[in-house]
């Protein structure tokens, strides 16, 4: 009993330690994506500290983690830099992006992989969430695509396209903000790419994808970049 009580409390604190580190991360990245923290600005630990309401280590580890993520840049006495996104690195993304995206479907087609069900719940989710929620919207339509391209099977192509997140999360933030991704139209070919890839109809699913990645070419037009 005594033993249970040890052990009940350690997990309390370690949760408490978790929840602190969460905040701060989840705090300070939402920052960043909704441009609170601009490109090329920097984060103090104290400022990130009274935004998320923390103290100083789980803040600490945030930034360490936001940097290592590809978020932000760090600079030691001047505290952590909000990484710009160039024109170069937008189109280099796009075009990473589409390989590993186009593969991933043409891999699932040829070889007649199952879908995971998760990609329907997330359309589910995605469709119930207020276009209003940006930032809920931006996650939802990541971890769709992650999803998918994990339905491949190919553990080095997931940890590539893990790789892009950040700024892949920033553009798709932007987008909306700017009005050029649009909740419904991201909705309708989400549930397109499902019926074609569920379908393994390689042309229509690859299609669908290449439309569905063009708004970084329009986004980079509309910023004039």
């Amino acid at each position: 009993m005594i033993g249970h009580k040890i052990v009940g409390s350690g997990d309390q604190r370690e949760r408490k330690v978790l929840s602190a580190r969460e905040r701060a991360y989840d705090g300070i990245r939402a920052s960043i994506l909704k441009g609170a923290f601009t490109p090329g600005g920097f984060i103090e630990e104290a400022m990130a500290c009274e935004l998320t309401g923390v103290s100083r280590t789980p803040v600490r580890e945030a930034l360490n983690r936001l940097a290592a993520e590809g978020y932000l840049e760090l600079h030691p006495r001047r505290g952590a830099m909000v990484l710009p996104l160039s024109a170069d690195e937008l189109r280099d993304l796009h075009e990473v992006r589409l390989m590993v995206e186009v593969h991933a479907a043409q891999k699932i087609c040829a070889e007649a992989r199952p879908l995971p069900p998760e990609l329907t719940e997330l359309c589910d989710l995605h469709e119930a969430t207020p276009a209003s929620d940006l930032l809920g919207c931006v996650e939802i339509n990541r971890l769709f695509h992650q999803a998918l391209v994990a339905a491949a099977g190919n553990t080095v192509l997931v940890k590539v396209f893990d790789g892009l997140q950040a700024p892949l999360s920033r553009v798709a933030m932007l987008s909306l903000q700017q009005g050029i991704g649009k909740t419904d139209v991201i909705e309708e070919e989400h549930r397109e790419m499902i019926d074609a890839l569920a379908a393994h109809d390689e042309a229509r699913a690859v299609a669908i994808i290449r439309r569905h990645l063009d708004l970084m070419p329009r986004l980079l037009s509309s910023l004039s970049v």
